[in-house]
């Protein structure tokens, strides 16, 4: 089978990982893939900061970061018509049997191409018009947004939903819930394993050897809740006095992080290690000893939790639907009550404080993302519904 990939993002950070995750996932069923991306993105690496670059990449990130939002919407909508030549001339010359897009706000380019030539369109939705966006969206242009939604949504064969919380929301919409399954985000085992001699090296290196590390990957930004994470470090050194903070990442609040860190006398337990490479991540992450994901949404996958289990780590992160939909509470992490912090130090504290309990966790951390968190899994899965349910075109408009 044939499968091309559509985005129109700028193919950085986590959107560039899914992204490059699935194709690899559907590669591994035995897929042939190709992705087509707007004109200049770039495809980014787990583990890289997010970048601008330069020529048309630079007046995407230019456009997205600056432009008044009615004016970047007009973009968007703008977009579908060479974005419609270009899908309808790659689908062509690369002979695709499926066409897998991500859905992005007034983009009907994916619908009308596949349609026209008889593709089925799969349809991956990290978010609907109905979300609480951290990014605020035109009001004068949000009805013409929800009908093109309505309108791709009945095109598509197929609706991935990242999380429960979106699959629920997009039935509720109308869309019959045989063609919306869930797929939450997922890792690479080849990448993300257990690896005892990279932790040794990145905890020497680090000069973390003897300490119970807590840790953080990503941006720091204010709805990651990463202030969290110093401000219940007191209350987990009362019960493990060894214990130590490893972020990795950077991002708005770094500094008010530092700040907070010599407000409290803990610069030397809270270690700021700044971005790191694509190659590097993994081994970094397995000098956690436990993950810990503060605060998120109701409707995002988060994948950090994802690669954080599959590397052996048990994962402590609030009790929201799409972090249920990945940990498995008492057995691969713990959940917790949002934004509380003496449960979230309490949590902590008792991993670091239980080295059978943590190794036991991990191990099923591991083995539970092994078995139903894959980028192939996932890719299979999506295969096997489609064949499941035939591979003619979506529901009528």
């Amino acid at each position: 089978m044939r499968v091309l990939i559509h985005h129109r993002t700028q193919g950085q950070g986590v959107e560039g990982v899914h992204l490059l995750g699935m194709a690899r996932g559907f590669e591994r069923a035995g897929c042939e893939v190709s992705i087509l991306s707007p004109p200049g993105a770039a495809m980014g690496a787990a583990g890289e900061a997010p970048r601008g670059g330069s020529g048309l990449r630079r007046i995407w990130y230019l456009l997205a970061a600056h432009a008044p939002e009615f004016l970047f919407e007009l973009a968007e909508i703008a977009y579908n018509v060479p974005a419609y030549f270009r899908l309808r001339r790659a689908l062509r010359e690369h002979r695709a049997d499926v066409l897998y897009e991500r859905y992005a706000f007034f983009n009907l380019a994916g619908a009308w191409a596949a349609r026209s030539l008889g593709i089925p369109l799969v349809l991956e939705a990290n978010y609907t018009s109905s979300t609480p966006l951290f990014r605020e969206r035109s009001r004068l242009l949000a009805p013409l947004a929800r009908a093109f939604e309505r309108r791709v949504f009945r095109s598509a064969r197929l609706v991935a939903a990242v999380s429960s919380y979106l699959r629920d929301r997009i039935v509720e919409a109308g869309l019959p819930a045989d063609r919306v399954l869930l797929l939450p985000n997922a890792a690479d085992p080849e990448r993300f394993h257990p690896d005892p001699d990279g932790r040794a090296a990145v905890r020497k290196r680090l000069g973390l050897d003897g300490t119970k590390v807590v840790g953080f990957s990503g941006a720091f930004f204010p709805w990651h809740g990463v202030e969290m994470i110093v401000e219940v470090l007191p209350r987990v050194l009362a019960r493990v006095p060894n214990a130590a903070v490893l972020l990795l990442g950077d991002g708005p609040q770094r500094a008010a992080l530092v700040e907070t860190a010599r407000a409290n006398g803990l610069l030397d337990r809270v270690h700021l290690a700044g971005w790191i490479g694509h190659d590097a991540l993994p081994a970094h992450l397995a000098a956690f000893d436990v993950a810990v994901m503060p605060d998120s949404n109701e409707y995002g996958s988060p994948m950090k939790i994802f690669e954080y289990m599959a590397m052996g780590v048990p994962v402590v992160a609030p009790r929201l639907g799409p972090l249920q939909d990945g940990i498995l509470d008492g057995e691969t992490g713990r959940l917790v009550t949002p934004r509380d912090r003496a449960a979230l130090g309490e949590a902590l504290a008792d991993l670091l404080a239980d080295d059978a309990l943590r190794a036991r966790m991990g191990a099923r951390a591991a083995e539970h993302v092994a078995r139903n968190h894959t980028w192939e899994r996932n890719a299979s899965r999506v295969l096997a519904t489609l064949q499941a349910g035939g591979s003619g075109r979506g529901g009528a408009d």
